[in-house]
């Protein structure tokens, strides 16, 4: 046999044992009926996946263009909206966002409550940079450490702010498929490099793919009625 003859006899050796694996007079049944299963749950599993991604993308979409909206449209809000809004966004700047108490008046927000002294800065200048709020009242209760302070018990690590998607270690389920669709083009052809640097649009096409398959989902909530 000749050298170049051996990927063909590779493939038709690969090609029998799978035709005996699948056809076994013995086995080939249940092994059958395994594969469909699988094949069954896979099916389901992608469209699973499918629909929760285009809820998302349409929901980040629709809140895209809802802030953009805003921003040049909007010229006061609601005083128990700019309240809401802030308080949903504690979490990502301090450790205990339910010992800070929050009220808004006129876009003027007053935060009381204990908080660390290593967090005070970010907490303010992140609710500084809030959509709505026009400035910050600090009333808040500073403290070095924890100790002794009922509303700030617990080893904790300090948030690092709202970070941009990629950057989490959950990415949302719209990050994964654009990330992955970028990676796939990449790796098809599309190369805004010159022709030199093909390899390197490869190597950027699997790196792309492999965060995308490998980064955490993050867990979104169901719709009510268990569809979209």
């Amino acid at each position: 046999m000749k050298i170049r003859d051996l990927p063909i006899v590779l493939k038709a050796t690969a090609l029998g044992a799978g035709v005996m694996y699948i056809c076994d007079p013995e086995l080939g049944r249940r092994r059958r009926a395994l594969a469909r299963d699988k094949m069954i749950r896979f099916q389901k599993a992608i469209q699973e996946a499918s629909r929760v991604t285009m809820r998302d993308l349409r929901n980040r979409t629709l809140g895209t263009i809802a802030e953009g909206r805003a921003t040049f449209f909007d010229h006061g809000v609601d005083d128990d909206v700019l309240a809401d809004r802030v308080r949903s966004k504690l979490g990502f700047l301090v450790r205990h966002p339910s010992s800070i108490e929050v009220k808004a008046s006129e876009g003027r927000v007053t935060l009381t409550g204990p908080v660390l002294a290593d967090e005070i800065q970010q907490l303010i200048d992140g609710v500084r940079s809030i959509r709505g709020v026009r400035n910050v009242e600090n009333s808040l209760s500073v403290h070095e450490t924890n100790d002794n302070v009922p509303g700030l018990q617990g080893d904790l690590p300090k948030p690092k702010g709202e970070l941009v998607d990629v950057f989490q270690d959950r990415w949302s389920p719209s990050t994964r498929f654009l990330v992955g669709t970028a990676g796939l083009m990449f790796l098809l052809g599309f190369n805004p490099f010159r022709r030199s640097a093909a390899s390197l649009s490869i190597l950027v096409g699997l790196g792309l793919a492999a965060c995308s398959s490998m980064a955490e989902n993050e867990r979104l909530p169901r719709s009510p009625s268990g569809r979209d």
